[in-house]
Order: structure tokens, then sequence, then C-alpha cells
């Protein structure tokens, strides 16, 4: 039996023939002026595939997306973006408010006004700015 895992491990493609292909896609998500958005997700969205990509945002605002497994990117073509700070310690869910620092409308992809190409030829570094509360 361990043979037979081996070899079916061994072989090429196997596992993944169904996946579409995936490009490397980072950047930074920060508001107007240049300050990061610190910490939170990146979700994007391919309407014509039907798949997501998502990403953790870093204290610094960087980040870098994965679909299928962590950083492999997102699918090439047209992408809705998503940006969801993160929740403040204490924050609780059930109270019906929503983490603060960013403005909510960024928050959904069908409000956000956010869209990425991703290039299969291209570098795909992208810079997301999104507005806070009231801007």
């Amino acid at each position: 039996i361990f043979w037979a895992l081996s070899l079916a491990a061994m072989l090429p493609g196997c596992v993944d023939d169904d996946r579409l292909p995936t490009y490397p896609v980072s950047g930074n998500v920060g508001f107007p002026g240049g300050a990061p958005l610190s910490g939170g997700w990146i979700i994007l969205e391919s309407p014509e595939a039907g798949l997501a990509a998502r990403g953790v945002i870093q204290p610094d605002g960087t980040f870098r997306l994965g679909t299928y497994d962590s950083f492999d990117g997102a699918v090439a073509g047209k992408q809705l973006v998503a940006v969801i700070p993160a929740a403040p310690e204490g924050y609780d869910p059930d109270n019906g408010t929503v983490p603060s620092g960013v403005h909510p409308r960024f928050m959904h992809m069908d409000t956000s006004g956010l869209e990425i190409e991703v290039d299969p030829d291209g570098e795909n570094h992208f810079q997301i700015d999104v507005r806070q509360p009231g801007g």
C-alpha cells in the first residue's frame, strides 16, 4: 500500500487538473495620504470564474493572496474587491456593530467600488485605497 500511495503522490497534476491557473497577487491597502490599513483581510472574487482569493493584511498594509493554497494568487481577469478591517479587542459581533476604521461600503464587493484586473503576464501588485467612516 505504501508503494501505491508513494506512486500516486509523484504523479504530476493528478489532483489539480480541474483547477484554474492562478497568478501571484500582492499589494498594499491604505488610506489617502499613504497611511496603511493595519490588519484585516482582503477578498477578491472573479465574477467570471466564481472563485475567491483572500489574504491577511499585515500591520504595514501589505498583503499576498491565495485561492487554492496560501499565496498561490488569483485567477486571471476582473476581480471585485472587499476590505475587512481587523476587529478591535473586545469587539462583539452580536451587538450589531461593524469593526471601525474603514467605511462600511468597502466591506462588501457589491458596494466597495473597488476592482482590479489580474494579468497572467503582469506584475499584479496593487495599491488598494479605502476611506475611513464618514470619509
